[in-house]
């Protein structure tokens, strides 16, 4: 009778059908997986798990003064696996490892699945989630013992606990509490989640005041000089009320600022090759890879559709075409950086897109084009759904994470990669448009697979031999 009166059988269903959406998309997560974790067993440690194996077994038999110099992160993912285990030191072989990252997986998926439910409906909220699971970089970290999956993990559940849900108030003191808990194992796990830490302040910052009196401005798509200075002073006017708040989310970040300052770099060890450089050519492969993992719908970096509305742009301002164009270039040619182990190292298909491709004379300059295509249509598509103070953020971000990085390594890429993902997309208003929403998903998830089932397959299935004999394996 209380729920015929008051109306709470349509939340009942809303939330036994996103419980329904979430599980099949995660046993879809799951039968994607699941062989590989399992063949993965005929490969021992390899790359960098020989260094993270060793060290996750040692701090599972209590030894937590032993450190592996050449390691450069901080010991998140051992303190994780030790935890887990109870500190008892028991299942610490590789394939029991391993397979906390299918959990980390799995947990990632669902805290994506909670962000896209935002704004989403459930069964595209548990698609577009399930399609972000299989993004070939991100899975295939998630059938190793690397840092990543559990690192993507923590940042995404600092981001879920901390940013509000559209139109309401900023989430109490025990989220943000959470939030800062989650985000000092973020920074554990890899220490350029500090970043995304202050990502997340920054973004639950704005969708704070967005709602508020300031909204009408800092709502806008575009970033003019009078929405950044309306968007200062409104941070400057509200810092007590903001600082109260997200203040917590500081903690991590001035942890991590101080131990740059003690131990003089940003890594734990192996200083030498890991020195900060300006590698502003990381930005060109970050849109270039967000805008061809957009899917392939209507909407897609590749539909003609969107090829004709640039090009009525670059008609339209051909001046500001030109000089982004010359300033892409400028950049490739002079900051496009081949750092040492990416020269040495022909295990990682970068190395051969390096060898073969960019470092050909002029060849990188000659992709400038095709970035600034990209680049417009990062920011065309992210603008399209949120502000352009939204983007100007994400922005700032990666560069902080990417461009002090040396290294063409592709997995730096995940995080932007995702969180621009998880805030771009297409909300259908007629169920013509949602089916095409769902089977342009469908089209991205099995490119995703094939993808996925190629690069792991010659991992396990086509090893080589180095001159001294060593087994080495083709990896991203």
């Amino acid at each position: 009778m209380y729920c015929h009166l008051y109306g709470c059988k349509p939340a009942l269903r809303s939330t036994t059908a996103s419980a329904m959406w979430i599980w099949a998309a995660l046993l879809g997560h799951l039968c994607c997986l699941a062989p590989w974790a399992f063949v993965m067993r005929q490969v021992e440690p390899y790359m960098d798990e020989i260094f993270h194996i060793p060290q996750a077994q040692k701090y599972c038999q209590g030894q937590f003064a032993e450190w592996d110099p050449k390691i450069t992160t901080f010991p998140g993912l051992y303190l994780s696996s030790t935890f887990i285990r109870g500190f008892t030191g028991i299942f610490c072989g590789k394939d029991f490892l391993r397979l906390e990252n299918v959990v980390y997986a799995l947990g990632a998926h669902v805290v994506m699945y909670r962000l896209l439910r935002r704004s989403l409906e459930p069964q595209r909220a548990a698609a577009q989630s399930l399609l972000l699971s299989l993004y070939p970089i991100h899975f295939f970290f998630q059938a190793l013992y690397y840092t990543d999956v559990g690192s993507l993990f923590w940042t995404l559940l600092t981001h879920d606990l901390a940013t509000p849900v559209p139109k309401k108030v900023l989430p109490g003191r025990l989220h943000m509490c959470l939030a800062a808990a989650s985000g000092c194992a973020a920074v554990l796990f890899r220490q350029t989640n500090a970043v995304w830490v202050m990502f997340t302040f920054g973004i639950a910052a704005l969708q704070d005041l967005q709602s508020s009196k300031w909204g009408d401005e800092l709502l806008r798509a575009d970033i003019s000089p009078s929405v950044l200075l309306t968007f200062c002073k409104a941070l400057i006017l509200e810092s007590p009320r903001l600082l109260a708040r997200l203040g917590p989310l500081l903690v991590p970040v001035l942890l991590f600022v101080g131990f740059v300052v003690q131990n003089g770099s940003i890594v734990v060890g192996d200083h030498s090759n890991h020195q900060v450089a300006v590698h502003w050519a990381q930005l060109c492969y970050l849109v270039a890879v967000t805008a061809g993992t957009s899917g392939f719908g209507s909407t897609s970096a590749l539909s003609p559709s969107c090829f004709k509305i640039f090009g009525s742009d670059v008609s339209k301002r051909p001046r500001a075409f030109i000089l982004a164009l010359a300033l892409v270039t400028a950049l490739l040619h002079r900051y496009s950086l081949a750092h040492p182990f990416l020269l040495a190292d022909n295990r990682h298909y970068t190395f051969y897109i390096w060898n073969r491709f960019l470092r050909r004379p002029w060849f990188k300059e000659l992709l400038a084009p095709g970035y600034v295509y990209a680049g417009w249509y990062c920011w065309r598509r992210q603008s399209l759904a949120q502000s352009g103070l939204w983007v100007l953020i994400w922005s700032v971000a990666a560069v902080l994470t990417l461009v002090p990085a040396p290294l063409l390594e592709p997995r730096y890429w995940t995080t932007p990669v995702l969180m621009a993902h998880l805030y771009a997309h297409e909300v259908p208003d007629r169920n013509d448009r949602r089916m095409m929403s769902l089977s342009s998903t469908f089209i991205a998830g099995v490119a995703f697979m094939l993808v996925n089932i190629m690069t792991l397959g010659i991992f396990v299935y086509r090893p080589f031999a180095w001159p001294s004999g060593e087994v080495a394996r083709f990896m991203w």
